[in-house]
């Protein structure tokens, strides 16, 4: 019996430090988030040239408002240039889009993957360019979107990310959609940026030197979660990302429980195989180099999502009230109050009304589906998976 509750208790030492430690780890850069530093004062110099590389696929729908923003820039019209690359799209929409004022570049791969889409947006990429925005085709940016960027490329950064926001809180999972996209926000860009760290990428609403661009995107493979491996390329290399948080770009949530089921199995596993594949060369390069970004973006990748972490530190807080834990009840209620406090700290204040009072309660609903995840992931990053979209306009 003894032997028994030492395994329990040997066990119960290991998860505790595991969920608590995703815990410190959130409250931590939430805080940071908050105590933003001054924004970076930079003299105006010159308007650089900038290519906008827009990618699609089967965006028949929704396209034309997109390209339509994307063309209304305050910048100077002839320093931007609009690539549209349209993958698999209808002849008739081809048809129209030749109407706009951009380069269009028609695809049709045997296996669609934006790591493809923006290879061969390379191949089209003016000399003259210096900077590379990257947009998904339902991304909406603000009018002064490209000033506030050029302004920001005075500082020298070769990669930054900017604000993505919510284009719709329409549905429960929007909602609960856009509040953990400003959770990631505040932590793993405006918290990490705080205290001197890289910005994390989220696959658009991005812009690159177009050296750092043309360098890097023909090393990628990926099929589900080119983000991530673009970032652990670019912070092994030394390559900082800064994040914007003043430039706004409008991007889709997803609206139903089977869109969130496809999106997320598809993050948590390249982020599973990022993490396995990075982990101990990160390791390396923190003892030899001192590269605390890469070290630190490995670790990123071995966090739990928040619904998952949240919901299963309720559970054992709820046993904790049927079994005699001493010693360990506290601690497990301190994981579970961390987490919900770097969650509300990086919520926004327009988020809380009672629209997320009635979306809170599909949380169960968002665990179950993330629970499942788990036992489902071994193909999830083997295949591009679609995430569909349907808002047309603002």
């Amino acid at each position: 019996m003894d032997a028994c509750r030492q395994i329990l208790m040997i066990f119960q030492i290991v998860v505790l430090a595991y969920l608590g430690g995703n815990a410190i780890y959130l409250l931590f850069f939430a805080v940071c988030g908050r105590f933003k530093p001054g924004p970076k004062q930079n003299s105006f110099i010159r308007f650089r040239h900038i290519t906008i590389i827009l990618t699609a696929f089967k965006e028949d729908e929704i396209i034309d408002n997109v390209i339509k923003s994307a063309l209304q820039q305050d910048y100077p019209e002839e320093m931007v240039q609009l690539h549209l690359v349209a993958d698999s799209f209808k002849d008739k929409t081809l048809e129209r889009l030749r109407s706009f004022p951009l380069k269009l570049i028609v695809a049709d791969f045997t296996e669609s993957t934006k790591v493809r889409s923006l290879n061969l947006a390379l191949e089209y990429l003016p000399p003259e360019t210096e900077i590379v925005v990257v947009l998904d085709a339902d991304n909406i940016m603000e009018s002064d979107f490209l000033r506030k960027l050029n302004l920001r490329l005075e500082s020298g950064a070769k990669v930054i990310q900017c604000h993505r926001v919510a284009k719709n809180v329409n549905t429960p999972f929007a909602l609960l959609d856009a509040i953990s996209e400003e959770a990631n926000n505040n932590i793993f860009r405006q918290g990490h940026v705080a205290v001197g760290l890289a910005s994390a990428l989220i696959g658009s609403a991005m812009a690159f030197g177009s050296d750092v661009f043309r360098k890097y995107i023909p090393q990628l493979q990926a099929i589900g979660g080119f983000d991530k491996e673009l970032e652990l390329k670019l912070l092994s290399a030394g390559i900082f990302i800064d994040y914007l948080p003043d430039a706004y770009v409008l991007d889709e949530k997803v609206q139903s429980s089977k869109i969130f089921y496809n999106q997320r199995k598809r993050w948590m596993r390249s982020q599973l195989y990022y993490f396995g594949r990075d982990f101990f060369p990160s390791l390396r390069a923190l003892i030899t180099e001192g590269n605390i970004n890469y070290f630190d973006k490995t670790l990123q990748f071995s966090l739990l999502p928040r619904v998952l972490l949240l919901g299963l530190l309720l559970m054992v807080n709820f046993l904790d009230l049927f079994i005699h834990n001493p010693g360990f009840d506290r601690i497990w209620l301190a994981a579970f109050s961390a987490a919900v406090i770097a969650i509300l700290i990086s919520t926004p204040g327009q988020y809380f009304r009672k629209e997320t009072i009635k979306a809170i309660l599909y949380l169960p609903v968002a665990f179950f589906l993330m629970f499942s995840i788990l036992f489902r992931m071994r193909k999830a990053n083997r295949h591009f998976i679609h995430t569909e979209h349907h808002i047309q306009s603002l």
